[in-house]
């Protein structure tokens, strides 16, 4: 009975992010423009949810909490150091 919940689950997360990837490839190649961009933002964000969600089972309960915690102040600090990395590559450049 759990092992067709769970096979459920990861079906049901396996088919969005199939979703959310054939959407901006389709806008992306058909439809071109500033709205496929956004579109292309919005899904990679909702990608980003469906795999923490469906595949890492990260969730606002209990210990889940604190490991989503965890892995969003993870983000954050490599989101900071590739920031300041290209912010400083870009200074050097625009100075050469």
């Amino acid at each position: 009975m759990e092992r067709t919940s769970e096979f459920r689950h990861y079906l049901i997360g396996f088919v969005l992010a199939t979703i959310l990837t054939i959407v901006p490839f389709t806008l992306v190649a058909t439809v071109g423009g500033i709205a496929s961009y956004v579109t292309l933002v919005i899904c990679a964000i909702l990608q980003l949810i469906v795999h923490l969600r469906f595949f890492l089972h990260l969730s606002f309960k209990g210990q889940q909490k604190e490991d989503l915690q965890l892995v969003l102040f993870t983000g954050f600090i490599l989101l900071i150091m590739i920031g300041g990395s290209v912010w400083v590559l870009g200074s050097l450049y625009s100075r050469m």
